[in-house]
C-alpha cells in the first residue's frame, strides 16, 4: 500500500433524507452510489438516499461495486489534512453506515473485494504502522499486522495499486534489453529539444499537460510517457 494519497472530494456527515433535487427527477442513484456534480454522497435505494454533503471529509472513493462509498474524515475543517484523520466513515446500500476508528492515525486506506472489505495503513508514522482489514457492512476486524521490513511481504489486501502494478510488470532479459533501448531513444529524443527552437519542434516530442498555463509558461509531458515531463518558458 503506498501512502499517503490525497483525493479531490470534501464531502460531509448528513441524515440519510432524500434532498428536493431528487423529486421529479430521474436519476440512477437506484442502481448505484455516487457523487452530483455539487460533491453530495447519494447510495443506492428505491428513491435514491441523500448521504452527506460537501464539508465533512477529506477524501472520499466509491467502491467498485457502485453501491458503496468511503471517506476519510477530517478532524478539523479549518486545518483540513494537516490534522491526520483517526476515522473513516462507510457509506452503503439504503443508507447504512458504519465508522472505522482504528485507534491511531489513518496514513492511507482502499476497498478490497469490490468494496465488501475496506484495507486501512494506520500509525504515528510511515513505515512504522499497522494494516487493518475490516468488514465494510460491519466494520469488525478482520486481519490485522504490523508493517513487514520487506513491503513485497504484504498480503494482497494491503498491498496498494502501485505496488500492485509493479509487481505486474513481467521481467526477462530480453526485456529489459528492450526497456534500455527505448530509455536510449527517449534520452536522444529530449535531448534534442533546445532554447530557440519553435513550440512546433517541441510538440513533436511532448504534448501538453493539463492544468493551470500561460502564453509563454507551459508543462508537457512525453508522448510515450506522462511521467517524463518539462516544463517551458517561450518567448512572445
Amino acid at each position: 500500500m503506498r501512502k499517503p494519497a490525497i483525493a479531490a472530494f470534501l464531502i460531509g456527515l448528513a441524515a440519510a433524507t432524500t434532498p428536493g433535487p431528487l423529486q421529479g427527477q430521474q436519476f440512477e442513484y437506484a442502481k448505484q452510489a455516487e457523487f452530483d456534480e455539487k460533491g453530495n454522497i447519494y447510495v443506492s435505494s428505491d428513491q435514491g438516499i441523500w448521504m452527506a454533503a460537501t464539508k465533512h471529509c477529506s477524501e472520499a472513493r466509491v467502491a467498485n461495486d457502485q453501491q458503496t462509498v468511503g471517506c476519510r474524515v477530517m478532524q478539523d475543517q479549518e486545518l483540513g489534512n494537516f490534522v491526520p484523520s483517526l476515522q473513516s466513515e462507510i457509506y452503503q446500500k439504503g443508507g447504512h453506515k458504519e465508522i472505522i476508528q482504528p485507534g491511531a492515525p489513518i496514513l492511507d486506506w482502499h476497498f478490497w473485494k469490490d468494496g465488501e472489505e475496506v484495507a486501512v495503513y494506520y500509525g504515528v508514522r510511515i513505515r512504522q504502522g499497522t494494516y487493518a482489514l475490516y468488514d465494510a457492512a460491519t466494520a469488525r476486524l478482520i486481519e490485522k499486522l504490523a508493517e513487514p521490513s520487506d513491503e513485497s511481504l504484504l498480503p494482497q489486501w494491503a498491498k496498494g495499486q502501485a505496488q500492485m502494478q509493479d509487481e505486474s510488470v513481467p521481467m526477462s532479459a530480453a526485456l529489459n534489453e528492450e526497456r534500455t533501448k527505448w530509455i536510449a531513444k527517449v534520452l536522444r529524443q529530449i535531448s534534442a529539444i533546445e532554447p530557440g527552437m519553435s513550440r512546433k519542434d517541441l510538440l513533436k516530442v511532448f504534448r501538453a499537460e493539463g492544468g493551470l498555463s500561460t502564453r509563454t509558461l507551459r508543462t508537457y509531458t512525453h508522448i510515450e510517457c506522462p511521467y517524463i515531463k518539462v516544463t517551458v518558458r517561450f518567448k512572445a
